[in-house]
């Protein structure tokens, strides 16, 4: 999961890095430009991980402030000294969102801001062609892990990502379907999925609300993997996230055949608790920090050791099978970042 610095507190509403760009400032509540102390020569256009971990160590050491509404902690990004002129010109969408949703002027007030989830870097394993392992499957995008961005995706990769990949997996899947010959469908295991999917689910029982559920899975995940995590942290995230679900009834309140909005929530929810799984026990196992995943208990990048993709497979009884694999390095190796 990469976070991205500067999101608009508390909405999330992301601040783009564009403001960045022309010259807005990170500063704390004591007015100071704190990216000095972490990345002396990019400042406040370093990686959006570094960016990220220096705003939360402020807030951890005492120099954030604190919403009175939410309750959340943050940092401000300045833009005052850019002026009215500039503003309005370049940065007219962001003065249009603190205005909508945060009621601020950045011509006169810096914004409340802190990391905010952005980008899903990992997905299902994919070769150069967008083909997975299951026959007859592409993804692409977020979707999908094709190795261009490994551990902490650069700001417009997703967009060539998208055009280049969509269109492979768009080819491929059409090319392979050309050249299927008719075949029929196992009809007893559609039957059974169709059961588990409407008389478990669609017309299932249960008392708890699915959305008080996703908020709290959302809660739990927030504060156990986010920015910076830890080996205690995780485990104990892993184990609320586990007893959540297994509260976690499958249950609709809109019988709707049409357009049934809440249905869908509901499955979604499923995946969520699938996907934040994974996520816990993928990062409680790599000892290391890389790129956007920061362990404060291992706070050394290790490629002796974790030079390698997680692969995570599901499985109906018990938590997921992870298994790991080479990453293919060509032209550029791996070496340390310096700021």
């Amino acid at each position: 999961m990469q976070f991205h610095p500067t999101g608009l507190i508390p909405s999330g509403i992301l601040i783009t890095e564009g403001a960045r760009g022309d010259g807005a400032v990170l500063i704390n509540k004591d007015g100071e430009r704190f990216m000095k102390k972490y990345a002396p020569q990019k400042l406040d256009l370093a990686s959006r991980d570094v960016v990220s971990r220096a705003i939360m160590t402020e807030i951890q050491e005492g120099r954030g402030l604190k919403d009175s509404v939410s309750g959340m902690d943050y940092m401000l990004l300045d833009l005052r000294h850019l002026g009215a002129e500039k503003i309005n010109e370049r940065l007219s969408g962001i003065r249009e969102i603190a205005l909508k949703f945060k009621g601020i002027d950045p011509i006169n007030e810096p914004l409340p801001i802190r990391p905010v989830c952005h980008y899903m870097m990992g997905g299902v394993k994919t070769n150069i062609s967008a083909e997975t392992p299951i026959a007859g499957l592409w993804a692409a995008g977020e979707a999908a892990c094709v190795s261009i961005n490994g551990a902490n995706r650069l700001g417009a990769n997703s967009t060539a990502e998208c055009l280049v990949f969509g269109a492979q997996s768009g080819a491929g899947a059409a090319k392979y379907t050309m050249a299927q010959a008719t075949r029929s469908l196992d009809m007893e295991s559609v039957a059974r999925d169709e059961k588990r999917v409407f008389d478990e689910i669609l017309h299932g029982s249960g008392s708890e609300n699915p959305y008080e559920i996703r908020n709290q899975a959302q809660t739990i995940m927030d504060k156990y993997v986010y920015v910076y995590r830890n080996g205690t942290g995780l485990e104990q995230g892993l184990r609320e996230l586990r007893t959540l679900h297994r509260r976690a009834f499958r249950h609709v309140e809109d019988q709707a055949k049409e357009y049934n909005s809440n249905f869908i929530n509901v499955l979604e929810l499923e995946s969520m608790f699938e996907i934040s799984e994974i996520i816990l026990v993928g990062g409680l196992n790599r000892t290391e920090s890389r790129g956007a995943h920061s362990r404060t208990d291992y706070p050394n990048r290790d490629d002796e050791h974790w030079l390698k993709h997680t692969l995570a497979y599901y499985q109906a009884d018990g938590p997921p099978r992870l298994e790991y694999a080479p990453v293919t390095i060509t032209s550029y190796q791996p070496t340390e970042r310096h700021y």
